[in-house]
């Protein structure tokens, strides 16, 4: 088996940071950056981390706070390109950065899913990652990128075995529920649109639905294969972006943010590394 080098970790910084970037560039798009969602109010969630950052009172001092959601932003999606200057040219500062990528994910990814913006479920990847980063050990990073993999797994596996554990695989009519509370918006201000009748179609259909929703639970069931063998993870990788596509067309979900936690199954051919002092991973992506 080829080992994990220094130019691996290379590979996968890169593609990394291109991802992030390339759903930024998506969030802009579709007006979803903390500035075009223009936050008015607030939700609580039941966590003790969220607690947290709440008793600063960051969350409410971004409330109509326009120059407050563009300097949250700017830090935000500033931390990548600032890392991966600091791992192009000056080693010894990647931690550093990276830790402080931390912070600002941590604080940003809190604050933007108290407002009425997307789950935090979905932001997973971007609360963990600096974790990942700030090592400067050739080693130390590819134990941690495998850690993520087996995160990856969990997260993915564990919703189907939620579904076990609440009964909704065992109820033929479960579907057509979820569909109906999922696209109510459309159900009443839109009920001529060609979407709406299908999601229609599919509530009156239960066998229908429910079929997409058992094809759903196997899918995620699939994955625990990854913890046994990583030889199929390249088709994990495929199917989970297939999970993705449907997830947006029938339930309008943009999941895409959890994109990069599946990036270890790119990577998960490669051995252990020998070695792993940081003068090893001196960047030469682009020789």
């Amino acid at each position: 088996m080829e080992q994990f080098s220094g130019h691996n970790r290379t590979r996968f910084t890169f593609l990394f940071i291109l991802l992030f970037y390339i759903l930024a560039a998506y969030k802009l798009w579709n007006g979803m950056w903390l500035f075009q969602m223009q936050p008015h109010f607030f939700n609580t969630r039941f966590d003790g981390t969220t607690w947290l950052i709440m008793q600063t009172g960051i969350h409410q001092w971004l409330l109509d706070n326009k120059p407050g959601w563009i300097l949250f932003d700017a830090l935000f999606y500033a931390m990548p390109l600032l890392y991966w200057l600091a791992y192009k040219y000056s080693m010894k500062w990647v931690p550093w950065v990276a830790i402080i990528m931390l912070l600002v994910n941590w604080i940003y990814v809190q604050c933007y899913t108290l407002y009425p913006t997307n789950s935090i479920e979905g932001h997973v990847g971007w609360l963990l990652y600096p974790f990942v980063l700030m090592t400067v050990r050739l080693k130390s990073f590819y134990f941690l990128m495998n850690a993520m993999r087996y995160f990856f797994l969990f997260f993915f596996a564990s919703a189907a075995l939620w579904k076990l554990r609440q009964g909704g695989a065992f109820n033929p009519e479960q579907m057509s529920g979820i569909l109906l509370g999922q696209h109510k918006e459309y159900l009443v201000s839109a009920p001529d649109y060609w979407y709406t009748l299908f999601i229609y179609w599919l509530v009156r259909h239960q066998a229908v639905s429910y079929g997409l929703y058992l094809a759903g639970l196997l899918l995620e069931l699939v994955f625990l294969v990854g913890f046994f063998t990583k030889k199929y993870d390249r088709t994990l990788l495929v199917l989970f972006i297939v999970f993705l596509i449907m997830d947006l067309f029938i339930m309008r979900i943009p999941y895409f943010e959890i994109l990069p936690l599946a990036l270890p199954l790119l990577f998960s051919k490669y051995g252990e590394p020998v070695g792993g002092v940081h003068g090893e991973l001196k960047p030469h992506f682009f020789k």
